[in-house]
């Protein structure tokens, strides 16, 4: 009854599944939204490994859900509030993309759309629906992603770096509005973030000074947990090593 339960979106991402995985680790019961089951099965799937010396049980589960589509995400949240007696502590907002550069003038509206549903939409659909069970239950943790170049100038990325200010904006006014509820949210801003897609036209020195998922990972839990109840209203920024 004890059990925290979260909610990770893109938990089959790079990103999401280093969360996913601490999170677990600490006994919290995670959630994932996901358009491709079989992708979720064989990210998650331990039965293969060749040590199961260490195995552990862990509670991961994931059901259909369109991370743009308002309905989908509305469903999604209310099974996960039904499936665990109204309860969910945590939403972890991972989910999300970046276009290709185009200078803005010559940026079409179809692409301009696709990132704001990608990246912000999603997070305000989920960030909206969990608050109806966190604000219930007087407590809840919610963290969404951040992107660099919505914090600086950044030339032919006017679509993506739009998207993610209107998270940090999101995240901040959530936090105040519902700061009397024992709710905080918080944005983590990272450069560019080690993960296997970016290794495939990062140099060997350059990705030296990436952000690590395993560090980012332990920022999440720290940010959850009490060992920074003070923290509201954040944006963590976790810029990559000169």
């Amino acid at each position: 009854m004890n059990q925290k339960v979260a909610i990770v979106t893109g938990g089959t991402g790079a990103l999401g599944r280093t969360i996913t995985d601490k999170l677990s680790d600490e006994g919290i019961k995670i959630y994932i939204p996901t358009r491709d089951i079989e992708k979720f099965n064989k990210v998650y799937d331990r039965s293969q490994k060749d040590d199961m010396s260490e195995f552990n049980l862990k509670m991961i589960f994931s059901f259909n859900c369109d991370i743009t589509d308002e309905n989908s995400v509305i469903e999604f949240v209310n099974n996960i509030g039904a499936l665990e007696s109204g309860r969910i502590d945590y939403l972890i907002n991972t989910a999300g993309g970046i276009d290709k550069p185009v200078k803005t003038a010559e940026l079409a509206t179809e692409s301009l759309m696709n990132m704001l549903n990608l990246n912000f939409m999603s997070a305000f659909y989920f960030s909206r629906e969990v608050l109806k069970f966190m604000v219930k239950n007087k407590f809840g943790r919610i963290i969404s992603f951040g992107s660099k170049s919505s914090t600086e100038i950044t030339p032919e990325r006017f679509a993506y770096s739009y998207s993610k200010q209107g998270v940090t904006e999101l995240m901040n006014i959530l936090s105040e509005e519902n700061k009397n509820y024992n709710i905080r949210c918080n944005t983590i801003i990272p450069g560019i973030i080690d993960t296997s897609a970016n290794r495939e036209w990062g140099s060997e020195d350059e990705i030296k000074k990436w952000t690590k998922t395993d560090d980012i990972a332990e920022i999440v839990s720290d940010l959850i947990s009490d060992k920074f109840k003070s923290l509201r209203s954040t944006e963590l920024k976790l810029y990559n090593s000169i």
